[in-house]
């Protein structure tokens, strides 16, 4: 291409020389002509990067569109997870506070007693009261005189009942106090309460041993007295039937024998050891089933929540808590996996180039643009100007050298072209000079010949 130049350069030059014309308005063409070509292919690349932005603004938009969107839903997702993991935290809390409540009271409900101390006290505090139920039957049938059997047995209940009513008294005055809150005072008063029950259990079973004896005493008596009488009614009866036998002496001495007998019976019963053995057999009965009772309930009540309240309570919070925790870690599996997806789409969308910047250099481009067009106007000014100046020597000069004839053939030539155009193209602006086109002679007598060739 510059080959080209070069060679309708100095074309040109050579006309111009031969036409003696002034070759600075051709030189001065020439620099307007290859500065307004720069400008133009500077602004042809300035547009056409501005192009290429609008199309990456246009491209990154779309992206932070999606990855937009993309944030949104792994965010969304997100917070989703962290309210489920919140609720189920909260669940577990509950759980774990459950769980602390139920292992504390299970730690508290503690005996110092075993299980089967707890059982034995259990069956002897029954034993006891079984015993003074009896004895409270007798009381009752005999010594109250209540006949009926049924009515018998209601009363020695209610009194045998006692027991249970004395286990509470003897459970928060003395041995809860002790087990509970054991210090000098709650140890003196249980030591206190100790002692008397041992004195007054040794007193009443040293006068249970005494009457004891005297009853057996008393039976020994009476069995002598019953042999007596037997070896009595022996001699009441004859050898020999024929003779008679002298009975009221028998008699008389048999009825001194079962007085003797009742006697004894009645001192047995008068005795002032039976009255103090049902007494005090009674009242220890009693006070003996309570203190069993008392301390046999706690002992089989604590054993009872261990294994059958808190144990299988404990159980069943510790698989909640193990379903909560697994629950927890799925979810917090998920909110990881979740927040990975959210850091990836946000570091995407932090990647991705700035809008402003893009609009700072289309900005910066459009600026450009416009001080080359205002660059390249001037330059077009002068090449047309250069141009038409050009023209005009070559036009003054080819005048000089015409007759009138051959001008006015030409001036004719010239009004049909510019008809011509007219026709073709209303708003088509003038034909700019190039360096292609005919030169103002050339024209000037190819129009004079074309206008023989239609004479």
């Amino acid at each position: 291409m510059n080959e080209e130049y070069q060679n309708e350069d100095f074309q040109h030059g050579f006309r111009s020389g031969a036409e003696d014309t002034d070759k600075e308005t051709y030189e001065g063409f020439l620099d307007s002509q290859v500065n307004y070509a720069y400008f133009q292919e500077r602004i042809a690349d300035k547009k056409q990067e501005v192009l290429e932005i609008n199309e990456q603004v246009a491209s990154v938009t779309e992206d932070k569109k999606e990855l937009f969107a993309e944030l949104q839903e792994h965010t969304a997702q997100a917070n989703l997870l962290q309210g489920k993991k919140g609720h189920v935290a909260k669940e577990r809390q509950v759980v774990d506070g459950r769980l602390e409540i139920v292992e504390t009271k299970k730690a508290a409900h503690k005996t110092p007693y075993a299980l089967l101390a707890g059982i034995l006290y259990l069956l002897a505090g029954i034993a006891f009261v079984a015993g003074d139920l009896i004895i409270s039957h007798e009381i009752v049938a005999y010594a109250l005189n209540i006949r009926n059997n049924v009515e018998a047995w209601l009363f020695a209940v209610g009194l045998a009942s006692l027991s249970i009513l004395l286990k509470p008294a003897y459970e928060r005055l003395v041995e809860q106090p002790y087990l509970n809150d054991y210090n000098e005072k709650t140890k003196r008063i249980y030591g206190y309460f100790q002692t008397f029950l041992v004195t007054f259990a040794v007193g009443t079973m040293i006068v249970l041993g005494w009457f004891r004896y005297e009853a057996y005493k008393t039976d020994k008596l009476k069995d002598g007295i019953n042999k007596q009488v037997q070896a009595l009614q022996l001699e009441s009866q004859p050898i020999d039937p024929t003779q008679p036998v002298d009975n009221q002496a028998l008699i008389l001495k048999m009825d001194e024998k079962l007085q003797a007998f009742d006697n004894l019976n009645m001192a047995l019963v008068n005795s002032t050891w039976a009255l103090l053995s049902f007494v005090l057999s009674g009242v220890l009965f009693a006070v003996a089933g309570a203190i069993c009772l008392g301390i046999a309930f706690p002992i089989l009540h604590t054993f009872w929540y261990r294994w059958l309240q808190a144990s299988p309570a404990i159980k069943r919070l510790e698989n909640q808590q193990n379903k909560l925790n697994k629950n927890e870690a799925e979810i917090e599996a998920e909110l990881i996996k979740a927040r990975k997806q959210q850091a990836v789409a946000q570091n995407a969308l932090e990647l991705l180039p700035d809008l402003a910047e893009f609009k700072s250099r289309i900005s910066e481009l459009r600026t450009a643009i416009d001080d080359l067009l205002n660059k390249s106007r001037k330059y077009d000014i002068d090449r047309r100007i250069y141009t038409y100046s050009d023209g005009y020597d070559m036009g003054k000069t080819s005048r000089q050298g015409m007759t009138d004839e051959e001008f006015e053939a030409y001036r004719q030539s010239q009004l049909r072209t510019i008809k011509e155009a007219k026709d073709d193209a209303p708003n088509h602006s003038p034909k700019v000079y190039r360096q292609n086109e005919l030169r103002p002679h050339q024209a000037i007598r190819k129009a004079i010949t074309d206008g023989f060739r239609e004479n």
